[in-house]
């Protein structure tokens, strides 16, 4: 009879366990959703967070078919075309105000792929050589041999490879600047041990506008500069790190925004096993660039207007 009653106990024990160790599952899964949701959110230059935010929003609602979406998209249009190129026309010649520099017309465009590498990255790197395309990648810290073959071919083919920290762990890179200091050097002696190139590109998980980081994201710039590492944000978001699924289709659309209005742009995608929609989606992004007039896809070089969100 105690037999008959005990087992009862046990399983029901065993079932509570199971039930917290999914909640805690949940919970993890959610919260680094959430902070793929901030990182795709995350996207224009200083002084145009509002405008962009509200074309966000606009986008957001059209795609819940939310009927006031239009005049959002409208105004966030209007706004691209009066205030994010900021160039005005004297005779032939035009200058962007942003950098007080003669603009030659052509409009320079970015492919840049965080979180990799991952099962996709040979797809990308596939579709990229059948486009004569380049790219960039801001990769992470993967410690074996197939990724020593996919940083390798990222560089042999004439892509960029830049740092997006070594671990992606929000809480240990962002402790303090010493941790920061730690998993960069770490990831980029790691680099060039595997692929003879020191890489001079960073990305900050988040972008540097994140807000998780419990140190002064000043002081992390600062490390950047005396180690002579260039740091890149981005000015257009494909969407693809949101918590919520998108078709190729829609990042197709996220990432063509404002293309033709801007002299730079800076689109954030990512390469990592969830992503296959952003796989899909790159040949039909590739081929709407091309067909841009004056328009080029260029991988990162010391020559790249630096693209900084407001910190």
């Amino acid at each position: 009879m105690p037999v008959m009653v005990l087992i009862p106990c046990l399983i029901c024990v065993c079932l509570a366990s199971r039930v917290t160790g999914l909640e805690r599952m949940m919970d993890a899964r959610e919260a680094y959703e959430e902070l793929g949701y901030r990182e795709s959110r995350l996207v224009e230059l200083t002084g145009y967070e509002a405008e962009y935010a509200a074309h966000c929003a606009g986008l957001t609602r059209s795609l819940k078919g939310d009927a006031s979406a239009e005049s959002d998209k409208e105004t966030g249009e209007e706004y691209l075309r009066e205030a994010v190129t900021k160039a005005d026309t004297d005779g032939d010649v035009q200058v962007n105000l942003v950098s007080g520099t003669e603009w030659d017309g052509v409009h320079k465009v970015y492919l840049t792929f965080d979180d990799g590498p991952s099962i996709y990255t040979d797809d990308i790197l596939d579709i990229l050589a059948e486009y004569d395309v380049k790219a960039t990648f801001f990769v992470i810290g993967r410690d074996n041999p197939i990724s020593y073959d996919r940083y390798n071919r990222i560089v042999e083919e004439g892509h960029t490879l830049g740092m997006h920290s070594y671990t992606h762990v929000y809480d240990e890179i962002y402790a303090s600047t010493e941790s920061f200091a730690a998993d960069t050097l770490r990831l980029r002696q790691f680099l060039l041990d595997v692929t003879g190139v020191m890489p001079r590109f960073y990305r900050f998980p988040g972008g540097s506008s994140n807000n998780v980081s419990a140190t002064d994201m000043h002081d992390l710039v600062d490390y950047l500069d005396s180690e002579g590492i260039v740091y890149f944000d981005w000015n257009v978001s494909s969407g693809d790190a949101s918590g919520s699924s998108m078709t190729s289709e829609q990042i197709i659309q996220n990432a063509l925004y404002g293309i033709e209005d801007r002299e730079t742009t800076v689109i954030l995608l990512h390469d990592t096993a969830s992503k296959w929609t952003t796989v899909r989606a790159l040949p039909g992004l590739i081929e709407a660039i091309q067909a841009m007039d004056n328009t080029v896809i260029l991988p990162i070089t010391d020559d790249t207007t630096v693209i900084h969100h407001s910190i």
